[in-house]
């Protein structure tokens, strides 16, 4: 194998640990925790419910299932680094891109004062994401940049499918029902954009204009009745914002001729 294979092989390997042993484990370890201290509260993300139903008690097995099938999936492209297959580097990224989405397991083990274990998941990720892009296989900065871009749009769009369900919980306006599904489809075309975009599929700009546009119709409503409510910026606008920006990229002169370029390479 040469240098970068091997170097592509040991990321893997270290994912698939990472994603499958440590994220199992973590889950026996910070769940139960979480709901006690979610139950005791009576709270769902931070609204006070006569019920103490917790939206993590709902969101947090389907997000480590998730980042699970990610591990097993680095596993795969270990295999193909290893056998030098061409579609390693591919399987690698779509590992990555599944395992990012451990951002999530974060936030109710932070916000209840528990380990944040999932932090030695969610990082050696991001490091990977780029050690994949930058020197595995070189990838144009200018797709770097969108693609990093659109990452933050995936993980901020699916935070704003989680938000809009504690908002269901606890009682709030039907926007946020709304608010809940699409968010969360947009955010798996935010996944499958950065993939696609990585990879020089033909299909790409289809997939990121319309993830642009679903993240606005889905998160501006909610953000908008957010901040009316509560009289300051709300975080459902963050993916929105995003969104806006990728959507102005892609379909600018300059950005579309950039991604066009990149993809019929």
């Amino acid at each position: 194998m040469n240098e970068k294979t091997k170097v592509g092989a040991a990321i893997a390997l270290i994912g698939a640990i990472l994603g499958i042993f440590l994220v199992y484990s973590s889950f026996l370890q910070v769940y139960d925790p979480i709901m006690a201290s979610e139950m005791a509260a009576g709270r769902a993300g931070g609204e006070s419910i006569e019920d103490g139903i917790s939206v993590s008690k709902y969101v947090m097995p389907v997000v480590n299932d998730i980042t699970l099938i990610g591990g097993v999936i680095w596993a795969v492209a270990a295999y193909g680094f290893m056998k030098k297959e061409k579609w390693a580097w591919a399987t690698a990224i779509t590992a990555n891109v599944l395992s990012l989405l451990s951002f999530f397991m974060l936030i109710p083990a932070m916000s209840r004062g528990i380990s944040p274990i999932y932090t030695f998941v969610f990082v050696p990720n991001i490091i990977a994401f780029f050690l994949l892009i930058l020197y595995i296989k070189k990838i144009d900065t200018k797709i770097v940049a969108i693609s990093t871009v659109a990452g933050m749009a995936y993980v901020m769009s699916f935070m704003n499918g989680v938000a809009a369900t504690d908002q269901m919980l606890s009682g709030g306006k039907q926007v946020f029902l709304i608010a809940q599904r699409l968010s969360w489809i947009a955010a798996f075309g935010w996944a499958t954009f950065v993939i696609a975009l990585l990879n020089r599929k033909s299909w790409t700009l289809q997939v990121g204009l319309g993830a642009a546009l679903l993240t606005l119709v889905a998160g501006v409503p909610a953000g908008v009745a957010v901040s009316v409510e509560a009289s300051k910026f709300s975080m459902y606008l963050f993916a929105p914002i995003l969104a806006l920006l990728l959507k102005i990229t892609l379909i600018s002169p300059q950005g579309n001729r950039i991604v066009k370029a990149w993809i019929e390479e």
